[in-house]
C-alpha cells in the first residue's frame, strides 16, 4: 500500500509551455530548466498528469534553493504515503507566481496519515505560507530548523509517527564534505523511490542528532548505515564508531561519477530481524545490472536541478541517478551504461532502455546527451544521420 506508483496518460496534460522546451533522441529526453526553480516545476509537468486522483499528487515540498535542506528533504518526505515532488522557492525566499500556479494545477489530495496534508513546507517565511493558505486553499504542514543536521532528526521522528515505524536501513552522508552531496545524490534517488532513513555526518565526527537517530532504530544487529563516499568523504574513525549502532557498510567510488555508478548497481538484502518461524529482510539498493532500465542524468555541479529530478525514479519506470560532465561521459558512467547496454541478439530490451537529461545545454551538452543515446542503444549508430532520418513535412487535409 505504500509502493510508488506510476503515472497514466500524456505528461501534464501535453499543454504546458515549458515542455515545448524538452528534445529527445532515441534513448532520452532532455528536460532543460534553466533555473532550479524552472527545473522543478518542469519535472512536476513530466510526471504527474494530475487529471484524477490516481495521477495526482499527495502532497508538495516546498523549500528553499539551499542544497542541504533541499537533499534532506527529498531523502525524506517524498516517498508514500507522502507522494510528494518538490518546487523551489524564487531566490528571493518568495513563492513566485509561475510556482503558486503550478501548485494550484498540481490540486493534491493531501496525505490521509497527515490531516490531508497538502504542503510541506520547510524553511518557508511565514508569509509566503500564509500565501500558499489564502490563495490556494491548501493544508501546509511546516518545519523550521536551519541545521539541515537537526532538520533530518525531525523528519525522522515525524515519519516515524506517520508510519509507525522507524526504518532500520540509513543511509548516512558528509555534510562537510564539499562534495558530499554529490557522492550520495543517488542514493539520495533509492530514498525517494523506497522510502529509507538518513542523516548526516561529519567527515571526522558523528554530531549528537545522528546519534539520535541511529539510537531509535531497533532489530538484532540495530541500524543498517550505508556511507556515501570513500573514507576521503566519511573517515575510517567515524565508519568504525557508527559501528556501536550497527552494521556499516559504503557505497563509494573514486569520485562523485564512480560513486553513483556503484549505487546504480548495489543491493544489499538479507535478514534484518525476526522470530524462529519468520523473519523480516532488509533491501537496499537499485541492483541494476542489466539492460531494461529509466536513468536520470545530470551535473554534478547543478545539484540543485538534480535534486527534484529524484521523482522520476519515484514514479513511473524507476531508476537511478547517474552523472556526467557537461562536455563529456566519465568513464565509471560510460562503462556503466555500457554494462546495461542491450545485447544485440537481445534489442528488445531497448522498449524499457531511457534515459532522462536533466538540465540545459550548458549544464549538459547535445554531444553529450547524443553519446548517452549511443551507449543505451544495441545498435552501431553513425555519428551524422541525416542521410537516413530525413525531416517529412506533415500535409494537411484538403476541405471539400
Amino acid at each position: 500500500m505504500i509502493s510508488c506508483g506510476n503515472t497514466e496518460g500524456g505528461p501534464g496534460g501535453g499543454s504546458h509551455p515549458l515542455q515545448q522546451e524538452a528534445t529527445a533522441t532515441a534513448y532520452t529526453v532532455r528536460l532543460p530548466g534553466s533555473n532550479p526553480e524552472e527545473q522543478a516545476i518542469l519535472l512536476t509537468q513530466t510526471v504527474y498528469p494530475a487529471t484524477r486522483e490516481d495521477n495526482a499528487v499527495g502532497a508538495i515540498i516546498l523549500v528553499p534553493q539551499d542544497e542541504q535542506i533541499a537533499f534532506t528533504a527529498m531523502h525524506r518526505i517524498t516517498h508514500m504515503p507522502v507522494n510528494a515532488p518538490m518546487l523551489y522557492l524564487s531566490q528571493d525566499n518568495t513563492v513566485s507566481e509561475q510556482t503558486l500556479r503550478e501548485m494550484k494545477r498540481l490540486k493534491p489530495d493531501g496525505v490521509l496519515q497527515d490531516e490531508r496534508t497538502d504542503v510541506y513546507a520547510v524553511n518557508v517565511p511565514a508569509k509566503e505560507v500564509e500565501k500558499v493558505r489564502e490563495i490556494l486553499g491548501y493544508r501546509v504542514r511546516t518545519f523550521y530548523e536551519e541545521d539541515p543536521i537537526q532538520l533530518a532528526s525531525v523528519l525522522d521522528r515525524w515519519q516515524a509517527a506517520l508510519k509507525a515505524d522507524h526504518p532500520d536501513e540509513v543511509i548516512i552522508s558528509a555534510i562537510d564534505h564539499p562534495k558530499g552531496i554529490e557522492h550520495g545524490i543517488g542514493a539520495m534517488g533509492w530514498n525517494a523511490h523506497m522510502g529509507k532513513g538518513f542523516a548526516w555526518v561529519y567527515k571526522d565526527s558523528i554530531p549528537q542528532a545522528t546519534k539520535d537517530i541511529l539510537e531509535r532504530r531497533y532489530g538484532d544487529f540495530g541500524a543498517f548505515m550505508y556511507l556515501t563516499g570513500g573514507s576521503d568523504v566519511i573517515s575510517d574513525k567515524v565508519a568504525k564508531q557508527l559501528g556501536r549502532y550497527g552494521l556499516v557498510r559504503r557505497i563509494a567510488g573514486k569520485n562523485v561519477f564512480a560513486s553513483n555508478s556503484v549505487n546504480a548497481g548495489y543491493k544489499d538484502f538479507g535478514r534484518n530481524w525476526g522470530w524462529w518461524w519468520d523473519w523480516s529482510p532488509r533491501s537496499l539498493g537499485w541492483g541494476i545490472a542489466q539492460a531494461g532500465h529509466n536513468y536520470i542524468i545530470g551535473n554534478p555541479d547543478d545539484m540543485l536541478y538534480m535534486i527534484p529530478a529524484a521523482v522520476l525514479g519515484h514514479m513511473g519506470k524507476h531508476g537511478p541517478i547517474l552523472l556526467v560532465k557537461p562536455d563529456s561521459v566519465p568513464k565509471p558512467t560510460a562503462d556503466y551504461l555500457k554494462m546495461v547496454k542491450p545485447f544485440k541478439t537481445g534489442p528488445q530490451e531497448t522498449i524499457l532502455n531511457f534515459a532522462w537529461i536533466i538540465g540545459d545545454t550548458t549544464s549538459v551538452s547535445t554531444a553529450t546527451q547524443q553519446s548517452v543515446d549511443r551507449l543505451l542503444s544495441p545498435f552501431d549508430i553513425p555519428v551524422d544521420t541525416t542521410a537516413y532520418l530525413p525531416k517529412a513535412p506533415i500535409l494537411q487535409e484538403k476541405k471539400d
